[in-house]
Formats: C-alpha cells, sequence, structure tokens
C-alpha cells in the first residue's frame, strides 16, 4: 500500500497544477509525503486545501509546514526533497531468530583454519560453497535492497589481507578522536531503523575472517595517539556488532589475551549484544574496555529491532566490570523526539544504578546523522520509521543533521546529567565540528 499511495499523492498533485514539470511534482510530492505521514492526514483533503496555484508559493508555504523550526534560519539549499521510491518487497525482516546460515561460502585459503573448522560442526545442515574470491563472487551477483535484507542467510569466510585495521574513516571537518579500528568481521543481525551498514554494505551477507590471528601482531598495531585519552585506544565493532557473534568466532579470546599483554593500549569492544560469556570465562583487565552503545527505552523498542533491551544490556556491563573489565558507553545515535530529555536523563540514570562509575572509562555522545541518500534506504526498510518526520537538514558534509543549535541543547543536557552523578569521566563528541564542540563548553 505504501508505493500506491506514493503514486496517489503525485497523480493528485498533477492534476491540481497540470503545468508544473516533473521535478517541481517531484519536489512537491516529498513535501506533501513527509507532511502527512508525518501528521497522520489524509492527501487529498491536504492537497485540496492548498491555496497558492504557483510553485514558488505553493513549495514555500509546504517548506514552512513541513520545517517550522528551521524555516526561517536554514538555508534553502538545506532542505533535501528527493524523489519517493519505494520498491516492493524492501521492508527489512524483523523476525527473532538464531543465527543459522543457509549458505556458507568460502575460499580455499580458509579450510586449514580453526573458524573453518568450527563453522563446519556448528552449521552441518548449511550448504557449503567454494568461491574463488569475495571479489569475484560480488561481480556475478547483483546486490539490492532485497539481498541485503536477506544477509543473515549468508555466510562468508575469507582471509583477511589489507583491511583489518585501520584509522577510523572520521567525516570531514569534524573533530576527530583518533580512533583505530580493528575489523574483526563485516555486516550484522540487528535492525536498528538509523544503521548506516544498510546504505554501505554491499556484500549479500556476514563476512568472518578466518585469519585474525595474523593481525594481533604489536608491530602492525600502530594505534595513534589522542588528546582526549592517556593511552592509545583500538576497538572492533565499525561493520559489525563486537561481540554478537563472539560464541560462534571465539574472536574474544585472543583478543583478550593480546591486550592482556600489551597493556599501553586501551582495547575496546563496542556492542549492543548481550553475549559475554566469553569475556566472564577470560577475565579482564581496566586497559581492556567493554562498552554497549544505549538509547532510551522507548527509542530501542521503536528503532532497535532485534537487539537486547536497556536493562539487559546494563546488566551485561555490571558483570563484565566485576569480572574486572573497564565500561564504556555511546549515546550514539541521540534521537530528538517530544520526551527525548526525560527519557535520555532516565537512562543516564540507570546506568549508574547498575555500574559504579569508577568503572566508566568514558562515554560518548553523537546525535542522529546519515549520508543524504540513506533516507531512502530506510524509507524502503522501515516505512513506518518516525525518526525522518523530525527536521533533518543537509549540511556541508552532505549528512543529513538536526540543526547545529538543537544538537549543542542536546549535547550539553545530557553531558550535564553524566558530570552530575561522575564528574571525572571522559564525555566527548561524535562526529562534531569544532565549532559544537566549544559551545559545548568543551564537556570534557
Amino acid at each position: 500500500m505504501m508505493d500506491k499511495s506514493i503514486s496517489y499523492i503525485k497523480t493528485l498533485l498533477a492534476a491540481k497544477f497540470p503545468f508544473f514539470g516533473i521535478n517541481k511534482i517531484r519536489e512537491l510530492s516529498r513535501l506533501v509525503f513527509e507532511i502527512t505521514k508525518r501528521d497522520g492526514i489524509d492527501p487529498k483533503s491536504f492537497i485540496d486545501g492548498i491555496e497558492f496555484s504557483d510553485y514558488r508559493g505553493t513549495k514555500t508555504s509546504l517548506i514552512k509546514l513541513r520545517y517550522p523550526q528551521n524555516f526561517k534560519t536554514a538555508l534553502k539549499n538545506s532542505f533535501y526533497l528527493p524523489d519517493i521510491n519505494i520498491e516492493k518487497n524492501s521492508c527489512a525482516v524483523l523476525e527473532h531468530a538464531a543465527f543459522y546460515p543457509e549458505n556458507i561460502y568460502y575460499t580455499a585459503e580458509v579450510l586449514n583454519s580453526f573458524l573453518y573448522k568450527r563453522i563446519r560442526n556448528l552449521f552441518a545442515g548449511s550448504v557449503f560453497k567454494e568461491i574463488s574470491s569475495l571479489k569475484q563472487f560480488l561481480k556475478e551477483n547483483k546486490f539490492s535492497v532485497q539481498a541485503y535484507n536477506s544477509r543473515r542467510k549468508n555466510l562468508f569466510l575469507i582471509n583477511e589481507k589489507f583491511d583489518f585495521f585501520k584509522s577510523c574513516p572520521c567525516t570531514k571537518n569534524v573533530v576527530c578522536c583518533n580512533y583505530s579500528i580493528l575489523n574483526t568481521g563485516y555486516g550484522c543481525p540487528y535492525e536498528c531503523t538509523y544503521c548506516f551498514l544498510q546504505g554501505y554494505q554491499n556484500v549479500p551477507g556476514i563476512i568472518f575472517p578466518c585469519n585474525i590471528e595474523d593481525f594481533l601482531d604489536i608491530n602492525k598495531i600502530k594505534p595513534q595517539h589522542s588528546v582526549f585519552f592517556d593511552m592509545p585506544r583500538v576497538g572492533s565493532g565499525e561493520f559489525t556488532d563486537s561481540l554478537v557473534f563472539d560464541d560462534i568466532t571465539l574472536f574474544s579470546e585472543p583478543i583478550v589475551k593480546f591486550f592482556k599483554e600489551n597493556r599501553n593500549i586501551y582495547f575496546e569492544f563496542k556492542t549492543k549484544s548481550i553475549n559475554i560469556e566469553n569475556l566472564l570465562k577470560y577475565g579482564g583487565t581496566p586497559n581492556i574496555v567493554i562498552s554497549w552503545s544505549l538509547n532510551t527505552e522507548k527509542m530501542i523498542e521503536e528503532n532497535e529491532h532485534l537487539t537486547p533491551k536497556l536493562e539487559e544490556r546494563l546488566e551485561a556491563a555490571k558483570k563484565c566490570a566485576e569480572s574486572g573489565y573497564s565500561i564504556g558507553f555511546h549515546f550514539d545515535p541521540v534521537i530528538f523526539y517530544k520526551d527525548w530529555q526525560k527519557d535520555y536523563t532516565k537512562t543516564i540514570e540507570n546506568i549508574f544504578d547498575f555500574v559504579d562509575g569508577k568503572y566508566i572509562k568514558w562515554i560518548s555522545i553523537g546525535s542522529l546523522r546519515m549520508p543524504a541518500e540513506l533516507k531512502k534506504t530506510i524509507e524502503n526498510r522501515f516505512f513506518e520509521n518516525k525518526i525522518l518526520d523530525e527536521e533533518l537538514l543537509l549540511c556541508d558534509d552532505e549528512k543529513l543533521r538536526y540543526a547545529k543549535q538543537q544538537r549543542i541543547v542536546m549535547y550539553k543536557t545530557l553531558a550535564d546529567v553524566i558530570k552530575k552523578r561522575a564528574e571525572n569521566i571522559k564525555v566527548y563528541l561524535c562526529m562534531e565540528t569544532s565549532e559544537v564542540w566549544n559551545k559545548c563548553g568543551g564537556i570534557l
């Protein structure tokens, strides 16, 4: 029905404004679609009520309705109005199911690896298929939103040769925390509405590297030092959740062992998972930080599909702290909605109900942002989402963000609540400009 409702809007506008060209109808359709979806009103009655007959007057009135908070102050090119294109069968699959891939693709070079042999035993019912290389497989198989939706059905086992360790690819013109990434896999089974991977990933499955031990070499790991922290930081969790597959891969074992022997470097596992049994078995040290991405209970329910609940994540954090690990938290993204301030304050209070502040190394804060093109992917996969109903503006980095002053208010609010509970915890902003940092008063 969603694609029909969009066609309906375009048809109604074309009938009301027969002399407008296709591009003008496209922009007006985008505005009418977003306004009527946000406000829950009938498109026909709304279009019938449009008073202007000229394009400029009509567009201006619709932008004012769509962006009431930023209409007067935002640049005209900040209002992103792409065509609406909803593909059939593009909705995300939100059914809880244990990870058990139907197809397992592997290259010949992994046959003698520990992980390949383990996967053979764990998933004996899967179909195993040898491929010459992942690159060749991608050339021969078309990728689509539907393929991304089916990614949990396919597992790729490869030897990583080039991209295991690298610097965090920061957005241009933002303050960089000099984070270094250990790439322990690619693809995530969770279905978060805002996830950048759904617009970035071009592999129709999950990738496990079978040669992680090749990269746990102090001569290969050359982390950058950051002024924000007292030691360099390395972490996993950029292109997959750090722990969600750990019961399968057992990657945490060699990683924990390596960084127990190299205690002058922080290693961070970033996760939404509660898959911590291996970590508890190994025991931690303060330079190994287990960090949870958190949100409010409402945002977890509406946008972080298939993930553990807030209380489950905090209980896992408590257990890891008691096992000798340091703890981190990431409020990224902070999402604006009616009760955001009350709900995020409650979430922060919940943190300290579970975890003593002395165990917490850092907390990061970043607001909802996305490459502009990701907006259309989110509409396809999560048509009923509410996060796109707010006023996201196109910024200089080609990302959609909340207005600068709105972001500053959100950051200062959360940082103040954190600092009241634990003044010495490092609080830093993720992917923000030096101007925003300065206006937040250097909240570190």
